[in-house]
């Protein structure tokens, strides 16, 4: 199992429809994301990470 925390992204519900700034845009987060689960898709380990590939924990 990969759990992944995408970051806080602009979005609309992210954002509470604009009124604050999130960390990051939509498109970095979801080639961030990406990125991490080309790394460990095979590694048969479960893991829970945010889309720098830093280890939160269980």
């Amino acid at each position: 199992m990969l759990s992944i925390h995408p970051g806080w992204v602009s979005t609309e519900m992210g954002t509470l429809v604009g009124t604050v700034e999130a960390e990051m845009a939509l498109e970095p987060s979801v080639r961030s994301v990406a990125d991490v689960v080309e790394r460990h898709m095979a590694s048969g380990e479960s893991l829970c990470l945010d889309w720098e590939d830093y280890s939160f924990g269980w």
